[in-house]
């Protein structure tokens, strides 16, 4: 059972790990003086992963807004979605959407319809008391719940993940409130291994060549904005792109027809920047992904040439039967086509 908080404004780094504080519960919302003050940042979050104290997304505006309708819950997910994403959270983390009022579950039905509108049901969790947790587990409504003391009468959901059983407490001179995760996945983000130039391996094969650009030192390409952020996080494990996709071998090139898209090879790989997912959507992918291989502009371009290389020297051969020479190499260039495929395969 892990021990987390969830407060507006929280304690040092320090204060949570004397604390024994494993997660932290903390808040998306619409911006205005009043949210401001309370909402999650990416340097927060990034702060929080570094010293391993996981994150839970969860939005909370005013306590009515849940009765407000599809509409509503529609706008809430897509804010949601867009300030997880901005804070590093991944994309398919769930998001915990707050049922802040004493209230049964049938009232906030057409909300959640408007939530799932925006994020699918693997995604999606609610906050609130037990009433409302079960109305929303049994209706099929939500997949996360996240349940308080407040307004649940001693009576807890045995399906939820997270609890929050005593308010209004204080640690490090913060008020905080007190939850325990009852699963070892409350849809809590997982720890992100980041790559940078301070690490000696990393500094080998790039330098910094501006904001957000670092520059390979042995092909001269340039990785920047939101490719080099994939890069920097790509398999969670090593040293990220640098094991996985090996070095740039292209700079960003526009992909014909499709405004603001671009797409970069690397040794074993190419992304694609496609922020409206205008050519592909792998499953809970974000404006970067991994562009197919054998089709379409991520096609490794040897593959084209390959290709209509040996339809020609097929075509020669066809004209001069036993021609040794074209037949070698006819040979040659299906041998390397083959080597090829099987290389990005």
């Amino acid at each position: 059972m892990q021990f987390g908080l969830d407060y507006v404004s929280g304690p040092s780094i320090a204060a949570l790990k004397a604390a024994g504080v494993t997660f932290v519960c903390r808040y998306l919302s619409s911006v205005n003086e009043l949210t401001k003050v309370k909402l999650l940042t990416p340097t927060e979050a990034d702060t929080l992963l570094k010293a391993d104290i996981a994150i839970v997304s969860n939005y909370e505006w005013y306590a009515e807004r849940v009765l407000e309708g599809y509409q509503s819950g529609q706008q809430d997910a897509q804010i949601a979605a867009s300030q997880h994403h901005a804070c590093g959270g991944p994309p398919d983390s769930p998001i915990y959407f707050s049922v802040d009022m004493d209230l049964q579950g049938p009232e906030v039905v057409n909300y959640f319809h408007g939530v799932h509108s925006v994020l699918p049901l693997s995604r999606i969790g609610a906050y609130g008391s037990y009433r409302v947790m079960k109305f929303l587990l049994d209706n099929h409504l939500i997949t996360w719940a996240w349940q308080t003391y407040a307004w649940s009468g001693g009576q807890w959901e045995p399906r939820r993940h997270i609890e929050q059983y005593e308010n209004g407490m204080s640690i490090g001179g913060a008020s905080v409130d007190y939850n325990h995760a009852l699963t070892t996945d409350f849809g809590q983000w997982r720890t992100i291994t980041m790559i940078d130039l301070s690490n000696a391996d990393v500094a080998a094969h790039f330098e910094a060549a501006g904001t957000n650009q670092w520059k390979c030192k042995q092909t001269g390409k340039i990785l920047q904005y939101g490719i080099l952020g994939f890069y920097r996080k790509y398999g969670n494990d090593a040293l990220c792109g640098l094991t996985h996709l090996g070095l740039p071998v292209s700079n960003e090139i526009p992909i014909g027809g499709v405004q603001g898209a671009v797409k970069q090879h690397f040794e074993r790989g190419v992304l694609f920047y496609d922020q409206n997912h205008a050519i592909d959507n792998p499953p809970g992918s974000g404006s970067v992904y991994l562009a197919h291989l054998y089709s379409g502009p991520g096609q490794d371009p040897r593959i084209a040439e390959l290709s209509a290389q040996v339809a020609d020297l097929q075509k020669q051969l066809n004209n001069a039967p036993g021609n040794v020479a074209l037949q070698q190499a006819l040979d040659a260039a299906n041998a390397k086509l083959a080597q090829i495929k099987t290389l990005v395969g």
